[in-house]
Parts: C-alpha cells; sequence; structure tokens
C-alpha cells in the first residue's frame, strides 16, 4: 500500500478499508488473531495506522481487542445473526413494498444486470455484489436514512454471507430466489415479492447455525 505524502489519517483510513475487506471476504476467518507487525509489513505501513485501523474495525464490531492479548476477528454468534436477521425483516419488506410502484425500465434494468454478474462472480465479492443488489431494490423507495442502516447490516453480515453461499446449493438458492423476487417486482405485484424476499431473508438465516 503506497504511502506517498498521505497523512497518517488517510493511511489509517485505507489500512481499514483493507482489513475489512479480508475480514469480510473470509480471508481472516472469524477468532483469528490479527498481528500488526505483520500486516505492517504486509501492507507496508508502521505500525500506528494498523493500531488506529483495527480501533475502527473494534467499534465497526469487525474485531476484538483485548489487552495483553491483542486483536482478533469478532467470531459469529447464533445471537447476532438471529438480531440482524430480525432487523433485516423489519426493514428490507418495508422498504421493497414501498420500492416497486416507484420502479421505472431503468430501475428494474439494474438488479437484472447484477444477478448476471453474480452467476460468475468469485466468492469473494459476492457479499458486495449481493448488498448492491439489494441496495438498487429498495432505492425508489427514496429513504436514504433506511438503505444507509441497511449497508451497515449487510457489511455486519458480510462474512455470514459468504458462508451462507459456501453451504450446499447455498449460491445456487440465493440466484434463484433473487430471479423470483425481481420477476414479481416486474409485474408489480408487492404481495408475491415482499413474500419471496421475507422468505429469501429467513433461508438464508437458517441455512447457517454458527455455535453460540
Amino acid at each position: 500500500m503506497p504511502t506517498g505524502l498521505l497523512d497518517k489519517t488517510t493511511i489509517s483510513i485505507q489500512v481499514a478499508q483493507e482489513l475489512r475487506r479480508r475480514i469480510l471476504a473470509g480471508h481472516y476467518p472469524q477468532g483469528v488473531k490479527l498481528q500488526q507487525e505483520q500486516i505492517a509489513a504486509e501492507l507496508g505501513v508502521s505500525r500506528s495506522p494498523v493500531r488506529e485501523a483495527l480501533g475502527q474495525l473494534e467499534a465497526e464490531g469487525l474485531v476484538v481487542l483485548t489487552p495483553q492479548k491483542g486483536a482478533q476477528v469478532s467470531p459469529i454468534s447464533r445471537a447476532e445473526i438471529a438480531e440482524l436477521r430480525g432487523l433485516r425483516l423489519l426493514v428490507e419488506p418495508h422498504l421493497l413494498a414501498l420500492a416497486i410502484p416507484e420502479m421505472t425500465e431503468a430501475d428494474l434494468n439494474k438488479p437484472t444486470s447484477i444477478i448476471s454478474e453474480m452467476a460468475d462472480i468469485s466468492l469473494d465479492g459476492w457479499g458486495d455484489a449481493n448488498w448492491r443488489l439489494h441496495e438498487v431494490l429498495y432505492a425508489p423507495a427514496g429513504r436514504p436514512g433506511m438503505l444507509k442502516l441497511l449497508r451497515r447490516t449487510h457489511e455486519t453480515i458480510g462474512r455470514y454471507i459468504r458462508m451462507q453461499v459456501m453451504a450446499t446449493n447455498g449460491r445456487a438458492d440465493a440466484h434463484r430466489e433473487h430471479k423470483l423476487i425481481l420477476d414479481a417486482c416486474r409485474k408489480r405485484d408487492v404481495t408475491k415479492a415482499v413474500g419471496l424476499l421475507r422468505q429469501h431473508i429467513e433461508d438464508a438465516g437458517r441455512m447457517l447455525q454458527p455455535a453460540g
């Protein structure tokens, strides 16, 4: 990671972005220890921005910092998944119901393109693409505050989504469900689309049952 003339704050932000990407992509599994010296050497920075970046990731719930023990990737607990699933069930069907009557043809073309992209996307990129798909489906609702909340939720469950699609038929099932939801949106069938979305979220939650 080149530093150039960037100040320390900017470097720490870049380090946080890279570490966040690695955690969400599963390169750093839950519970693994994060060695500041090793990370600093890999990224070509000093330990100071790494330390600041880890503090930021702790605030986001991705990292746990323990005195004398250092940093480790936060584990994914059953309780956390249940809580996030509950939040999604409260917000996402509501947004989709608001969005469908406002969708234009251009609005419908965006998720179509992303679904096609996801058919062949690498596992590392699945979580980001999944969020982009949901984001464009809900955007016509005109609720940017709710979308901002959901973005953080989807970032938090990025590791969970990755594990979900690694399960048996997880990727194929998600792909099929996404296409069904979009088809209902095209038909302006709010009741069916919302029902499919709720089932999609519930199925995703049941597919992974971590210890916790």
